[in-house]
């Protein structure tokens, strides 16, 4: 039964994968941590709540070759290049698929924390490197387009999204752009600090396939500023600021420069101004808002936010999101 469903799933996502879904000309993007496998209502919420690029994270790759949910770390979801992952989240992908375009966040490891992601990476992408259990490099039958492969013929993804914060080996980035275009697919990018790095990948890809930059205007980047960040890396494409709302860390109060509604409306204003050209911008994450309503943050932190519901605290969250635009 596994597999039937798994082949019925497949054909679906064929008709989808022939044309990737090109960038919103006002892209209201939203991070969708907490998601695999998630459940019906949660994904209907956010359908419902018309954001038109919905980020699904995260996802790590591990020393096995195998790529794995950061939602689950016990269980892959991609294993010797096939899907062996919950077979409900296709589902709910797909119908996500219809209206929103798909990104998949690929995040590395932060400071102290053991390899993952970027470190293989940058160790696989040489194809005279033997590692165990990996084809190395990046052709056809290697661990990393395989991996990808996959993404975009049986999870859907129009793009795999680039969040690196430690490793930053520019050459091994630079070949996945290759490896996207092949595939037909858009790879975006999600810095927050080290310029230059993200300056000398921008330099190095095809304009067509590196579509967009997500910059993260919370914890790190809490001083990140897109105009700013899209002059000084000479970046030709959209640069979207992403904010944190309340919620984040489980709390109602501010916490790594998470936001209300009406200062993400403050702040919109206020990066529009520097960068009038500014189309668009994101919200990390799906989780947090569940938290804000789990918390009752409307009743016991008044000034956090009036949402009771995630439905209603979703609609502040895209209405704040377009000030300006």
């Amino acid at each position: 039964m596994r597999v039937l469903l798994l082949l019925s799933y497949l054909t679906a996502f064929s008709l989808f994968c022939a044309a990737q879904a090109p960038l919103p000309a006002k892209n209201l993007s939203i991070f969708g941590r907490g998601m695999y496998p998630g459940d019906d209502s949660t994904y209907a919420l956010l359908q419902d709540a018309g954001f038109n690029t919905v980020m699904l994270s995260s996802f790590y790759i591990h020393g096995d070759g195998d790529l794995y949910s950061g939602d689950d770390n016990k269980h892959p979801v991609i294993h010797n290049g096939k899907w062996v992952g919950d077979t409900s989240y296709l589902r709910r992908v797909a119908a996500l698929k219809k209206t929103a375009r798909i990104e998949i966040l690929l995040e590395g490891r932060w400071y102290n924390q053991p390899p993952n992601t970027f470190d293989f990476m940058r160790d696989w992408i040489d194809s005279t490197k033997q590692v165990p259990g990996v084809v190395t490099g990046t052709g056809d039958h290697s661990t990393l387009f395989q991996i990808c492969k996959v993404l975009k013929e049986v999870v859907g993804a129009d793009a795999f999204c680039i969040d690196d914060e430690s490793v930053y080996d520019s050459q091994s980035v630079i070949e996945m752009g290759k490896l996207a275009g092949r595939l037909k697919m858009h790879m975006t990018l999600c810095p927050y600090r080290v310029n230059d790095f993200w300056k000398t990948v921008l330099q190095h890809t095809d304009q067509k396939v590196v579509d967009a930059i997500y910059l993260q205007c919370y914890d790190g980047g809490t001083r990140a500023n897109p105009g700013l960040w899209k002059a000084a890396t000479g970046a030709v494409q959209p640069v979207y600021p992403i904010f944190m709302c309340r919620g984040a860390f489980s709390t109602c109060e501010s916490s790594h420069n998470s936001k209300t509604v009406d200062e993400i409306k403050s702040e919109m204003l206020r990066f529009k101004a520097d960068y009038p050209k500014m189309s668009g911008a994101s919200i990390w994450q799906m989780a947090d808002v569940k938290n804000f309503v789990i918390n009752n943050c409307a009743v016991t932190n008044p000034a956090s936010g009036s949402a009771k519901t995630v439905k209603a605290f979703l609609a502040q969250i895209k209405e704040s999101l377009s000030t300006g635009l």
